[in-house]
């Protein structure tokens, strides 16, 4: 190329030299079509994080279901973003661009188990994305086309770190020969249907062929009931005082905060109840699945600021249980708009500065506990805007802000059968004296919230969000 005169300053900001800007790279049309298979696997990737999270036992698989769930929608709403910048209307995209990649997601979304599971998603799904995402920022203009670069090279580095996540999480569980024939035996069946369907981009040269016997003969219905590993105890033990104990005057203020720090590692309960609203609510705009994602993944990390709370402190929380009942029954005895506008309903209370959050930083302050504190102070800051997600999505099916409490308080008042029924398989006991004696070494100095769960009820003063 001809030299240009320069002060020696780098051109075109940087970006490139001058010989790799005159390559075009992909055109529009080629480029909205690519973004548009992304689009899609990030969107099913979504679906597949939300069907699991209930019936995944694995504590830390929940955890991180709940954050990739997040980043696939982010990923997604770029994508979007970009297509519509591109003299192309959006609105196709929540349509399904090649049937052999639908028979790939609904593959995965068969999966049995733990370790199917992470083997479609981290060992087939993920790094064949992956490799599409490098192999169209290679292709394209650094220059010319650098809004798509500058989206590819974010989502490229958190699918990354999502892989190596799941790697890890991989080599964890498969430890015999029996899981390590189970997850080489799904990873190969999955790749023939990616083979089939031509890689994520559907040019590879090898595309095309016969899809191997499917799994997927009837339509996808998603198992809703929470279900927990060994260090959750007695999932259906509904005797939970937390919630009454930091609110008692009478107690000392570090049995106070050790109530608040297990009010936040029990919020797990949370994403596996956000979980089964966005599996069963379809047809909304991908801002309402963004915003629950966003949500939902806020919750988990709640839970997570108990449990690193916990390790600080030296305790073990797998003595004492962490029952699942506020998302079961919902899950199972209310519809997806009721749960919703429960989530709301219990979030608006938490506005109250007599009882909600502000109040609960005040108490971690009070007890002079850094880490308690700097957890509420963000736990504080997350329910306002979730408050708002709350009021965004349900004022245009119920109403304003007090035609959807009173509406929470009737679905509050009515009957939890799943409740009464699991309630029967296991003895509704007291841990809580046990706990404070463990993590504090001395007796209990409350008795709020003693008589909670000794008798097959459930109330929304005595468990549930937050």
């Amino acid at each position: 190329m001809t030299k240009l005169p320069s002060f020696g300053i780098p051109p075109l900001a940087g970006l490139a030299t001058y010989e790799e800007a005159a390559k075009p790279g992909y055109g529009v049309d080629e480029n909205v079509e690519l973004m548009r298979r992304y689009n899609y696997v990030e969107g099913q990737l979504y679906r597949l994080s939300a069907a699991f999270l209930n019936p995944t036992p694995e504590w830390e698989v929940k955890g991180a279901l709940s954050l990739h769930l997040y980043l696939d929608a982010e990923h997604s709403q770029s994508f979007r973003q970009r297509v519509a910048e591109l003299r192309r209307p959006p609105l196709y995209l929540d349509k399904c661009p090649d049937d052999r990649l639908e028979a790939l997601c609904e593959e995965a979304l068969r999966s049995q188990g733990t370790i199917e599971l992470l083997t479609g998603i981290f060992r087939v799904i993920r790094p064949a994305l992956l490799a599409a995402y490098e192999k169209h920022l290679s292709d394209i203009n650094p220059v010319f086309d650098f809004p798509t670069a500058r989206i590819l090279r974010t989502v490229i580095a958190e699918e990354k770190q999502m892989l190596d996540w799941g790697e890890s999480a991989l080599q964890a569980l498969v430890t015999t020969e029996e899981s390590r024939a189970t997850s080489t035996s799904w990873e190969a069946h999955l790749h023939q249907f990616l083979t089939v369907a031509g890689g994520i981009s559907g040019k590879e040269a090898d595309a095309g062929g016969q899809v191997p016997e499917s799994r997927a003969k009837e339509p996808f219905v998603a198992n809703v009931d929470p279900q927990r590993d060994w260090r959750s105890g007695e999932i259906y033990n509904f005797h939970y005082r937390a919630n009454d104990v930091y609110l008692d005057d009478e107690a000392d203020m570090d049995e106070r905060v050790l109530a608040l720090m297990y009010k936040r590692f029990h919020e797990m309960d949370v994403p596996e109840m956000m979980a089964s609203i966005v599996l069963q609510t379809p047809h909304k705009p991908w801002e309402y699945y963004r915003d629950m994602s966003r949500q939902l993944w806020d919750e988990a990390r709640h839970s997570m600021m108990g449990e690193v709370w916990f390790a600080k402190k030296g305790l073990d929380w797998s003595k004492y249980p962490n029952h699942v009942g506020w998302a079961m029954h919902l899950n199972l005895d209310r519809k997806p708009l009721e749960r919703h506008i429960i989530l709301y309903f219990i979030e608006q209370k938490l506005m109250d500065k007599a009882t909600g959050k502000q109040l609960e930083w005040k108490i971690a302050q009070s007890a002079n506990d850094d880490l308690a504190t700097y957890f509420q102070d963000y736990d504080w800051a997350d329910e306002v805007l979730h408050a708002q997600i709350g009021r965004r999505w349900l004022k245009p099916e119920v109403g304003d802000v007090k035609q959807i409490l009173e509406r929470g308080a009737e679905i509050a008042a009515m009957d939890n059968p799943s409740i009464r029924e699991r309630s029967k398989l296991t003895p509704q006991e007291d841990w809580w004296p046990r706990y404070v004696k463990d993590a504090l070494g001395k007796e209990s100095t409350s008795k709020a919230g003693s008589e909670n769960g000794l008798v097959p009820t459930f109330t929304y003063a005595s468990s549930g969000e937050g």
